[in-house]
């Protein structure tokens, strides 16, 4: 058994929309426990994170920010891509049309990912009131057609139903998603979802058993922190595939995670697989990182 290891370099949490989405807490602004204050990382900060990232034997980072920051987040691709020879996903939701898809096809991008959250447009509307379901759902279709591997993933537990979550894993074999984070919702302090519970492991580790039976994609994501070291073997053992949002302990940078403001650190994470008997592919040494 081997999984892979994604780690994260969030670009900028501005986001433009008028009204935030209801559970989020990465956006400037929407929790006291995110990042709160704006922040953009610039060239010389990207290429730090990204060279610790590759240095940690990690082989691939996801580049994230809010709504209305194409610019910088192609930037900070093309400085991964100059000074690493780390894989790239990039997830700017559904900032997207197919110019912008096209323009990061020509700057190398490895993965898209446009996340639908829920398939219930009822839902989505409520969480979500000024995204719109539909511009992601052309944004998924969009990717696949310039031949870009997808990832577009489910949001656990914001008031789905069991149909829901059977017609969304329907929704993601018709756009032949690649990879399909699962994400386990978790409440961030601040929020109009901050008394929500949190759906049980049990509830994850069904989902993620679904999608390995009716999808098999390339990666069954599950990042940090909708999971914790205490499950992480669990889930893997489930079906999932790849562990996200995992920085090393040398990362310049503080982190915040999506979903509360925990991450998964590489040397904490790694003894656990190790005892479990589960590989990854983790590089041991520094040879393949560009000077």
């Amino acid at each position: 058994m081997q999984v892979e290891i994604t780690s994260t370099i969030h670009v900028s949490n501005y986001c433009c929309l008028p009204v935030k989405c209801q559970f989020c807490g990465f956006a400037a602004g929407t929790s006291p426990e995110g990042y709160f204050q704006n922040f953009s990382r610039l060239s010389e900060d990207v290429k730090k994170a990204a060279v610790s990232i590759e240095k940690s034997g990690i082989r691939r980072v996801s580049l994230s920010a809010g709504y209305g920051n194409f610019p910088l987040v192609l930037k900070a691709l093309e400085t991964v891509k100059e000074y690493t020879n780390l894989k790239v996903l990039i997830n700017v939701g559904g900032d997207l049309n197919k110019q912008r898809i096209k323009t990061l096809k020509s700057a190398g991008v490895d993965t898209i990912c446009c996340n639908l959250e829920t398939v219930n447009k009822e839902l989505f509307r409520k969480l979500k009131p000024s995204d719109s379901f539909e511009q992601r759902l052309k944004v998924c279709f969009w990717i696949k057609e310039e031949g870009i591997e997808l990832s577009s993933g489910i949001l656990l537990g914001i008031g789905e139903t069991e149909k829901d979550r059977e017609e969304h894993i329907k929704l993601l074999k018709k756009v032949e998603a690649e990879e399909i984070p699962l994400m386990r919702f978790q409440p961030y302090k601040g929020t109009p979802l901050e008394n929500k519970q949190p759906p049980s492991i049990s509830t994850l580790i069904s989902l993620i058993e679904k999608v390995k039976v009716e999808i098999n994609p390339k990666r069954i994501t599950i990042p940090f922190p909708t999971i914790d070291y205490q499950h992480l073997v669990e889930v893997i053992k489930a079906g999932a595939t790849n562990i996200a949002t995992v920085i090393p302990e040398d990362y310049p940078f503080i982190v915040k995670g999506v979903a509360k403001p925990e991450v998964g650190i590489l040397e904490k994470i790694l003894p656990l697989l190790s005892s479990a008997n589960i590989k990854t592919n983790v590089k041991t040494r520094e040879a393949d990182v560009k000077l």
